[in-house]
């Protein structure tokens, strides 16, 4: 193995999402399609839930591009941090809900983070605007598992009412997390079957326990070190290094 087998097109592991490497192999992509189809059909709400790290942020832009290719259909308001801004953000989405024909559809990622009375407030707002036409406001939450607790309270039972599917990410198995780590590696230029072998396959998944997000951090540095020792190989020493210096609890 030479030098340029650690050369790439581009980053082929980051820590931020990046949608040019997309990975259907978990079924995410069959989630997105029955999510942009309950959307056509004019489902009120929608809910994914899964812990950090298994590819919500992804799926959730995924979605937003595709909807906003269709705007004579739709309008989008995306809330990457609805915690912080949501009361603005809201009336905007009030604001323009009337403004057309077009339906209102809301994107809110890390929902748990959201207070119970805007929780509330947007079953409220769901079930006004859909009770005078199918469709015409809608919502897809993206939340880890503590939102699905609370939708079981008392309090949060007019939105639970009002959602009509729920989808969940689990972790990669290990074939799941070789068939990854092999796609990212293509995709940047590379030849998985030169960079990696078992031993290391195997490595990366008992370290980051099947996240894909922890998987990509360990594979990063890993290959940092091989570089920065210029050595002419992705060696099992560099991603022990890399396993031991990423905390397997990130976020």
């Amino acid at each position: 193995m030479n030098h340029e087998s650690l050369s790439f097109k581009f980053a082929p592991f980051s820590d931020t999402p990046d949608q040019r490497l997309f990975w259907d192999g978990h079924g995410c992509q069959q989630i997105f399609n029955a999510i942009l189809a309950a959307i056509a059909a004019g489902s009120p709400l929608q809910t994914l839930i899964a812990e950090p790290g298994l590819g919500k942020t992804v799926l959730c832009r995924k979605l937003l591009n595709s909807l906003k290719s269709h705007k004579s259909r739709y309008r989008v308001l995306y809330l990457p941090y609805p915690h912080i801004d949501f009361d603005d953000s809201v009336n905007t989405a009030l604001l323009l809900a009337s403004s057309d024909s077009r339906r209102t559809v809301l994107l809110l990622d890390e929902a748990q983070a959201l207070p119970d009375e805007f929780l509330s407030r947007l079953a409220h707002w769901l079930s006004s605007k859909n009770s005078i036409g199918a469709g015409t406001a809608q919502a897809v939450l993206f939340a880890q598992p503590e939102l699905e607790h609370r939708l079981h309270t008392t309090a949060l039972q007019p939105l639970a009412d009002l959602r009509t599917d729920n989808y969940q990410i689990r972790p990669f198995s290990r074939r799941q997390i070789q068939d990854y780590l092999n796609d990212r590696l293509s995709r940047a230029g590379a030849d998985p079957a030169v960079l990696l072998d078992q031993r290391l396959i195997d490595a990366v998944w008992r370290a980051s326990g099947g996240i894909p997000r922890i998987a990509n951090t360990i594979m990063r540095k890993a290959l940092v070190a091989a570089q920065t020792d210029n050595s002419a190989a992705l060696e099992l020493r560099h991603v022990i290094s890399a396993s031991a210096s990423t905390d397997a609890t990130m976020s």
